[in-house]
This record gives structure tokens, sequence and C-alpha cells, in this order.
């Protein structure tokens, strides 16, 4: 039984891999996009990236961010950036049919967030960034919630390179105990200083 998770983005993907035994995850990040290349290239080169990671640790699980509702975006997201995201996910959906993998999930950003940060500092947030736009100033939760779940990776004892590598992290959080299970990286965590506080 062994896990991954995607953060599936053409700039920088970022992956976390439990096989059920470790203490923690294997996780680092692959750059799908080619200076001149096509979204092609892009779903080409994440086929190859888990071709390489399946050789050196078969997964039959895997589990990646859904891609955001179109219906739900703001501001200047073409057709190409949804094409491309929705054109991610199924090329690692194709990947993992092709490998027979036990289950292939679509995990929710919200619910994923919530669980792994915190839900009541994901509401506060999400609260600020709404009286923000209220006064008429440009607003997003996103760089708030990302730098939080590298705090959050790090209380764990785990340290992301990047913010993506983080989120496969908290995806594969989730996605474990979904499963029922409790991964060793939190299962002997004490109380601990909230998220946002100072140490």
């Amino acid at each position: 039984m062994t896990y991954l998770a995607l953060d599936l983005s053409r700039a920088n993907t970022g992956y976390a891999l439990w096989n059920g035994k470790s203490a923690k995850p294997i996780y680092g990040s692959w750059k799908l996009k080619y200076e001149f290349g096509s979204h092609g290239d892009s779903f080409l080169k994440l086929h190859r990236c888990l071709s390489d990671l399946y050789k050196v640790e078969p997964f039959d699980r895997l589990y990646f961010e859904e891609p955001i509702n179109p219906g739900q975006l703001q501001g200047a997201t073409t057709i190409q950036t949804i094409w491309l995201a929705f054109g991610l996910a199924s090329h690692a959906q194709s990947f993992a049919a092709a490998k027979r993998c036990r289950i292939v999930k679509a995990i929710n950003v919200g619910s994923w967030r919530k669980d792994f940060i915190g839900d009541m500092i994901v509401r506060e947030v999400n609260a600020g960034v709404r009286r923000k736009r209220k006064a008429g100033e440009k607003a997003s939760a996103t760089d708030q919630l990302k730098k939080l779940c590298v705090e959050r990776c790090k209380q764990l004892g785990i340290n992301p390179r990047s913010d993506d590598e983080a989120d496969a992290i908290g995806i594969l959080t989730y996605a474990i105990l979904l499963d029922g299970e409790t991964p060793p990286w939190i299962a002997d965590e004490v109380l601990r200083t909230p998220l946002g506080a100072p140490a």
C-alpha cells in the first residue's frame, strides 16, 4: 500500500509519496514547463516523471488536487490555463489507470487545507481577504494559505523546499487519514503552538 499525492502545476508539480512504513514521506517537485514547449510536452514530461518515480517505488493509490471549477475562477484566467489544469489531472489519471492503481482520487483544495492547516485558521484568512476586497483592496488568500502549509509541515518535522512540495504533503496527509490510517508524522504529535501565533 503506497500513496502518491500530487499538487499539479506546469511550473512546479509537487509530489509526496509514502510506502506505509517510513516515518516521513518522500517528497519533491518536478518542473513540467519547457521554455518553448507545448501543453503536450508538459503532459509527456508528467508521464515520464511518474514513470521514473514508479520504478523506484511502485504506488497503488494516487491522490491529486482537483482543478478549480471554471465557474469559481476570478481574474485573468484563460481557457489555456483551464485546459492545462484539467489536462494534467487527466494525464495523471491515465498513468494511474495504466498501472492499475487501486485508488485514484481528486481531492478538493478547501477540504484538505482545512484539515491540514486547521478550519478556523483557513476561515480567518478568508475573512481577512473578504474585508480587504470590500474596502477596495486587492487580496488573495492563496499566498497566505501556502505559507501556512509550509509552516505546518515544519511543525511536523518535514522541511519542504517550496509551497508546491508542502501542498503535496498536505494532500498526502489528508488522503491517508481519509483511508482510515494515521501517518506517523502526525501520530505522535503533541500539543503545539497554533499556526500563525508567536512561538
